[in-house]
């Protein structure tokens, strides 16, 4: 993206919404590798300069795409302005990546070349919301902020993995009974700090 496009501005958001309504109708249609600059803006009704302006390719479309999708759900389960204990924020969030693993399976998880930017996407969300939540305890020493790290890094994979996992299989249990089996284990990781 150019940097003196102002995302703020209304047009700019209106433009950036029509590229990535159109992006997405696209991959249900076909692979991210299939699609082209061109496919994008004639589904967009705009033109390639427009799409230039405000991205440098479709990889930061994509980014961009997946990241406000997962960013949409996760605010739904974790209000900003909403005080919660740290096990409902852990559950609400396993809830939320369920939701998020199962509105992407019927679109954008089934196209195999995008599984390792939804993968990447989904656990940096996860590690940031993990290591500011351990980072309200008091961290005295350099060593405390290297076991944060790595308990986020545990944390962030283990939730990802348990629900990856459980839409892979298409268990048979709802996402709360899969929470309520998983739960006790990473809270365990998470007080152990």
């Amino acid at each position: 993206m150019n940097t003196y496009v102002n995302p703020n501005d209304p047009r700019v958001k209106r433009t950036r919404k029509f590229l990535q309504h159109a992006f997405l109708e696209l991959l249900d249609e076909k692979d991210f590798q299939a699609i082209t600059i061109q496919d994008i803006t004639e589904r967009a009704e705009v033109n390639r300069s427009t799409f230039y302006h405000h991205f440098q390719d479709k990889y930061e479309l994509l980014d961009l795409t997946i990241g406000s999708m997962f960013s949409d759900i996760l605010s739904k389960w974790i209000p900003e302005d909403k005080e919660m204990s740290k096990q409902t924020l852990v559950r609400n969030l396993m809830l939320a990546v369920c939701q998020w693993q199962v509105e992407t399976g019927k679109h954008i998880n089934r196209k195999m070349s995008l599984s390792a930017t939804i993968e990447k996407t989904t656990i940096q969300h996860l590690y940031t919301i993990i290591v500011s939540c351990l980072k309200q305890t008091e961290l005295k020493t350099v060593k405390d902020q290297r076991k944060t790290e790595v308990t986020a890094t545990m944390i962030s994979w283990s939730i990802y993995g348990i629900v990856f996992q459980w839409v892979s299989n298409q268990e048979t249990e709802s996402a709360e009974e899969l929470v309520d089996l998983t739960l006790p284990f990473i809270l365990a990781c998470l007080y152990s700090t």
